[in-house]
């Protein structure tokens, strides 16, 4: 069997055994009902609540909740600067009490950005008031809440097609100029490039299914 031959079947291998990965995520955990769930979750924590009149699901955070309500961090139309968004979140974790109407003044300050119960301020000027930046939503409109969570679970996450077309593209093109125009070149070296290159793509693919999260509900209205 010619040398390419052997090369296009071992790299057509490879990628098929890489895409074959690719499975469907496990569905969510049961159904709960007890707004108790709701309560314990930790301030500044990722959610994702449907309920009536709350638009959008991205970038939620949990500040508290208590037998009638919600409360709830909501920057994903605030315009506000990335320093100004990544401190308002860490404080919603921190110092959940400064987005929950303070009896005191408090103030709380990161580089140029400042927070107080009159809102963010950055270099001086306010960029918003707290009140466009958390909703507070009766426990009766809650449909369901969510939490992200890291996807630790064994099953593999979906290989993307780009990285399993690498596995078995480039070392054949890296061979193609090694090798062509009358070169010579070893069998360990093409073995080293066919079963090297996977490899490593195999381990960018580890590390992204470690970094993979999934939504896990912790309420949903009956």
């Amino acid at each position: 069997m010619k040398p390419w031959v052997t090369l296009t079947l071992t790299a057509s291998l490879i990628t098929s055994s890489l895409a074959a990965q690719a499975q469907p995520p496990h569905p969510y955990p049961p159904n709960v009902s007890d707004w108790a769930y709701v309560a314990a979750i930790a301030p500044g924590t990722k959610v994702a609540v449907n309920a009536v009149g709350l638009g959008g699901q991205d970038s939620q955070y949990f500040i508290s909740a208590t037998d009638r309500e919600l409360t709830l961090l909501t920057v994903a139309n605030a315009d506000l600067p990335k320093s100004a968004r990544m401190f308002v979140i860490k404080l919603a974790g921190t110092h959940p009490d400064i987005f929950m109407a303070p009896q005191r003044w408090i103030e709380y300050r990161d580089g140029s950005v400042r927070v107080t119960p009159d809102g963010v301020f950055v270099r001086g000027r306010k960029a918003a008031d707290l009140g466009d930046i958390t909703r507070t939503i009766r426990a009766g409109d809650v449909a369901q809440v969510s939490t992200w969570v890291k996807d630790d679970r064994p099953t593999p996450t979906p290989l993307d097609p780009g990285l399993a077309g690498v596995a078995a593209i480039l070392p054949l093109s890296v061979l193609a100029l090694a090798c062509g125009d009358g070169g010579h070149c070893s069998s360990g070296l093409g073995w080293g490039l066919i079963l090297g290159v996977p490899a490593a793509v195999g381990v960018v693919h580890a590390i992204r299914a470690g970094r993979r999260q999934r939504l896990e509900v912790v309420y949903r209205a009956r």
